[in-house]
């Protein structure tokens, strides 16, 4: 049974993927670099609210979010894409949905 934080970075996990899949054998980096630099901007902007909605949705503070963002962050890198990418969107996700929240 998946617990409430699996399941939230199951929903971020996804939403991301549908923003920015990985190229077959490529990387995320590839895929990226076919996207306009404003359409990327777009695209994670968008991503951060609603990862900022998930997180007021489900009533999640400092740790909980924590957790589901812990928890997307191994998600992210057992699919392959780059750790540095990895860091830096996290990072972001946590500023901007604490801002919006």
């Amino acid at each position: 049974m998946m617990s409430k934080i699996d399941d939230l970075a199951g929903v971020l996990y996804v939403k991301f993927q549908q923003e920015f899949p990985l190229a077959e054998g490529r990387g995320t980096a590839k895929t990226i670099k076919n996207m306009s630099n404003k359409n990327v901007e777009q695209r994670l902007h968008q991503y951060y609210k609603d990862a900022a909605e998930v997180r007021r949705k489900h009533g999640l503070w400092v740790i909980g979010w924590a957790r589901v963002v812990m928890k997307l962050q191994q998600q992210l890198l057992q699919a392959g894409y780059p750790p540095e990418a990895v860091s830096k969107l996290l990072l972001a996700m946590i500023f901007s949905s604490h801002k919006a929240g």
